[in-house]
């Protein structure tokens, strides 16, 4: 038996890794990851053969790890197949349009998972082998065309013996010069190849005008100026590597912008034949020439810096002559007898590496606000004062406004409460973390009272915007706090203990608490709280209210839940039974993040170990699990919602969080206890 395939598995729902896990791991390798950001941090060093991605995730949401895959040159290839509980067609069409290989529905059904799997990695072996042959039939291609445009290159250059060898050392010195002024060696190799057929254009110049020892009229200057143009002809069609034909073309233009063929001034003329300009004059007056011996040492560079501004781009004019100085510029050229270089067609093709910009910029491009990384800087060196306090800032239905009003109207929404922000801010530092996130920090804050306040005024002016602008009509703010010193002293500390508050808001089914701090009041909820729940998503599946009715709630996970309730109702005729399980204070007294966290944790665990192979579920908030058992008689659901509770104590060993359940039919409602 061969390797086992690699499939990684991004999902938040713990239930559903160990259920895809369970269908998987006899044929396949499987790696499950609750989150984007661990998924990145997992193919930062390993490579799946598969990636399984839901959409609905916290912090980074699957569209966004999609984008990013495709982005970068060394997971675009992996194939992604979507798994999600929402069926409708724009979402199935958004997912092939991002670049999906497949999508899959929730709750998952074995023999269709599999089926879909392995059709899509034998697809993906079949592309893999069909781009190596490609890809070495172009190398084989590249290779040769490469080595015959050279020799007309150096054709060209031997047409008399004053020019033999010119563009090799005019590509030569390119590449020198780029290598100087900081390009990639990506961009250099290509710059070579370039100036290299700089002068492929005279091919179309009678010998007798290139040639010729005396001053050219005026229609031999015009033939002879023309070889830019026709070298760009030549070239436009060749695509092995970029801005090969404006190298020809350009080459000729002047800084003051009296050059030819177009008279480009400045930065108008491209960098790439800025370059040329200079090294192809400097090599044409190092070397004899029909009409003249070549230039002493001297005088070249003192007609150089005469050209400076003029003729040639003053900055480059400046790093060419530290070339010279240094006498750096011809230690690579080959001997002249040399006429066709080796090239390594490796170096030829992949885009030019450039580095990430946006969120780790000094300001981030769309809000004007500080980026990521400036923000970290300014807020570290603020929290040295002693105290502080950090705001995590989200954007609640987001998404859904997006993919309804497009990304111009989701941009607009994201400067708008930036701006607020600003208005707010004072002398605090508010940054833009990602997508639809925001950090605000309030510097010499030490108590909770005090954040409190701050808190309030931004959430009051939130509102009142929303009253002027019609846009943000759907949105409101969640928002997680920590206190330095009360929840850690580090930015780092304080930054995942805010964002851990604010999943916590944006799990709890309130849309009145809209923030949390870190050591905040409990997320738990009443038992009263907790019956009403089920009764609501027990009337909108059975009376099939729409997908917008069930946003109604102002739960954005809501939407989720409710998907996945409905698709697996729709798909099944037998009876379903809904149980919700609650965690709750045993003596009503609050319950911090982290008990809460870990009570769950110990409640997921319960509930995987008990459930039958055909019962399936989900979280439903921080402090709730929702169970849907398919076919189950009154005797089963007994066994299973007892075995839960014991397994539950039995994992958390403490009291102080109890659990409870409710149970529902989805035509008949019944309370149980």
């Amino acid at each position: 038996m061969g390797v086992k395939k690699t499939i990684l598995i991004v999902d938040d729902d713990r239930m559903n890794l160990v259920t895809a896990q369970k269908f998987l791991m006899e044929e396949y390798k499987v790696v499950g990851v609750n989150s984007g950001k661990q998924a990145f941090k997992y193919l930062m060093k390993f490579r799946p053969d598969l990636i399984l991605l839901d959409i609905f995730m916290p912090e980074i949401g699957g569209f966004e790890v999609m984008k990013l895959l495709q982005e970068n040159k060394d997971w675009c290839k992996i194939p992604v197949i979507f798994l999600t509980a929402d069926r409708k067609t724009e979402t199935e069409s958004k997912c092939f349009q991002m670049g999906a290989h497949d999508f899959i529905t929730k709750p998952f059904e074995p023999g269709i998972m599999l089926n879909r799997i392995r059709r899509a990695i034998e697809l993906d072996g079949y592309r893999k082998d069909l781009q190596r042959r490609l890809e070495e039939k172009t190398r084989e291609v590249e290779l040769v065309t490469l080595q015959a445009i050279t020799t007309v290159a150096n054709t060209i250059d031997a047409k008399d013996d004053y020019t033999k060898g010119h563009s090799i050392r005019v590509a030569y010195y390119s590449e020198a010069l780029a290598r100087k002024i900081g390009w990639s060696e990506e961009e250099v190799q290509n710059i070579h190849y370039i100036a290299l057929l700089h002068d492929i254009g005279k091919i179309g110049v009678p010998d007798s005008v290139l040639n010729k020892p005396f001053k050219l009229t005026n229609v031999e200057f015009e033939l002879i100026k023309n070889h830019t143009v026709m070298g760009a002809e030549i070239l436009k069609d060749i695509k092995m590597f970029p801005n090969v034909s404006v190298g020809a073309k350009f080459h000729h233009e002047r800084f003051d912008g009296k050059g030819y063929p177009s008279g480009l001034k400045g930065d108008e003329i491209p960098l790439v034949a800025r370059i040329i300009g200079i090294v192809d004059s400097y090599d044409a007056m190092t070397s004899n020439r029909v009409y003249r011996k070549r230039l002493q040492d001297e005088m070249v560079k003192q007609e150089l810096l005469r050209g400076k501004g003029t003729q040639f781009d003053p900055y480059l004019v400046d790093q060419f002559m530290e070339l010279l100085d240094e006498g750096n510029l011809q230690q690579n050229i080959p001997e002249e007898d040399m006429v066709m270089p080796i090239f390594n067609s490796d170096k030829i093709y992949g885009g030019v590496t450039r580095e990430e910009t946006g969120l780790d910029s000094r300001v981030d491009y769309l809000t004007g606000l500080l980026g990521r990384e400036q923000g970290e800087k300014e807020i570290t060196e603020s929290l040295r004062n002693g105290n502080g306090c950090i705001m995590m800032i989200d954007l609640d239905n987001f998404r859904e406004m997006n993919d309804k009003f497009g990304h111009l109207a989701g941009d607009y929404v994201l400067k708008e409460v930036a701006d607020l922000l600003k208005e707010v801010s004072r002398k605090n530092i508010v940054c833009r973390m990602g997508g639809d996130e925001f950090l605000y920090y309030v510097d010499g804050i030490s108590k909770q009272e005090e954040a409190e306040e701050k808190v309030k005024m931004i959430l009051e002016s939130f509102e009142s915007r929303k009253n002027e602008i019609g846009m943000l009509k759907n949105i409101s703010l969640s928002i997680g706090i920590s206190l330095f010193g009360v929840d850690g002293g580090s930015f780092g500390e304080l930054v995942r203990k805010a964002d851990k508050a604010l999943y916590h808001v944006k799990q709890n089914n309130d849309a009145e608490q809209r923030y949390l701090f870190y050591q905040g009041t409990s997320m738990a909820k009443t038992l009263e709280q907790s019956k009403a729940d089920l009764e609501r998503l027990v009337g909108m599946v059975e009376n099939r209210q729409t997908y917008h009715g069930a946003f109604q709630i102002a739960y954005e996970e809501f939407g989720r839940v409710y998907d996945f309730v409905m698709h697996f109702s729709q798909r099944n005729n037998q009876e379903m039974q809904l149980i919700l399980f609650t965690l709750y204070s045993s003596d009503g007294s609050d319950i911090r993040i982290e008990q809460m966290e870990r009570a769950m944790q110990c409640m997921e665990q319960a509930i995987i170990k008990s459930l039958r192979g055909v019962d399936v579920g989900t979280r439903y908030s921080s402090s709730q699990f929702l169970v849907i058992l398919l076919g189950a008689e009154r005797s089963d659901i007994r066994i299973v919602t007892e075995r839960i509770v014991q397994n539950y104590f039995k994992l958390y060993g403490d009291r102080d969080i109890t659990l409870s359940y409710d149970i529902a039919n989805l035509n008949k409602y019944e309370e149980n206890a």
